[in-house]
């Protein structure tokens, strides 16, 4: 009787609504819990093991530390408004050049904010015409939309306060508590106009750099870890592995460390 044996993985899926897929750009990506993958393989047995996600991957340190900051301000004209908070944004891009950290925006890919690329980043701070991003329905865990599932605009005004949101990225060289000591100091420093403030809000997420890199050391970990299983059943036995193809996926495994992997599964058979 030929034994048979089958193990398939389901990523972990702890956000309510699904993100889009990364590309191969080799960006700079938000680690809020997981990322989302395709659906679970079809055929499920009873000698299928199921988990939220694989043993086999790849833990490492993140690259980064990001946490959202606002910059507003309420005062009386709609047009000093929006002066003062450019006037504190622009402040706080310098302080955060001179501090070593930088601004960016995006819910998934970060973007780097510039003096040159703000207006295309927030038009609606430049005075122009909002602009739809392309990763509009891209959403994380953290807490920020309009309480209909949509992520609030990078930039808004709703007559009385006006509101930029960003993140503040540092690299991550310590501990969570360190980075969030700089960012802390950063959003301190930096010099109000009028009555601008900065403030800091939700939970610092990690950053991991293109993750793609790592497919190669993941197929690697997957290889040995089939055939060794693959030994416990003689040497009549061959291994099968699916899903290779598929996206890497994350998760934030502990306050500094990001784990990577491949929603794989193999059978292992004659």
């Amino acid at each position: 009787m030929k034994l048979f044996a089958r193990i398939a993985v389901l990523s972990l899926a702890l956000i309510a609504t699904p993100m889009l897929a990364q590309d191969d750009s080799g960006g700079e990506i938000i680690v809020t819990a997981s990322k989302r993958t395709d659906k679970l393989p079809a055929v499920m047995t009873q000698l299928s093991y199921l988990d939220k996600r694989p043993v086999i991957g790849l833990r490492r340190p993140a690259d980064g530390a990001v946490r959202h900051i606002e910059i507003v301000s309420d005062s009386r004209e709609a047009e000093m408004r929006r002066s003062e908070v450019q006037a504190m944004l622009f402040a706080a891009l310098d302080r955060a050049k001179k501090d070593g950290l930088s601004l960016v925006t995006g819910e998934l890919e970060v973007t780097e904010v510039t003096r040159d690329n703000w207006k295309v980043l927030f038009p609606g701070l430049a005075g122009q015409a909002d602009l739809v991003a392309e990763d509009e329905d891209d959403n994380d865990d953290y807490d920020d939309d309009n309480g209909n599932g949509q992520v609030k605009p990078g930039f808004a005004d709703d007559g009385s306060t006006a509101t930029i949101r960003l993140l503040v990225k540092t690299k991550l060289t310590g501990t969570i508590a360190d980075a969030q000591r700089r960012i802390s100091a950063f959003v301190k420093a930096v010099p109000a106009t009028g009555r601008s403030q900065i403030t800091q809000s939700g939970p610092m997420a990690l950053t991991i750099i293109n993750p793609e890199q790592y497919r190669d050391e993941i197929y690697r970990r997957i290889a040995g870890s089939a055939q060794h299983a693959s030994t416990f059943y003689g040497t009549d036995y061959k291994v099968s592995v699916t899903g290779l193809d598929r996206e890497i996926a994350w998760a934030q495994v502990s306050n500094t460390e990001v784990f990577l992997y491949i929603p794989y599964g193999f059978v292992v058979g004659k």
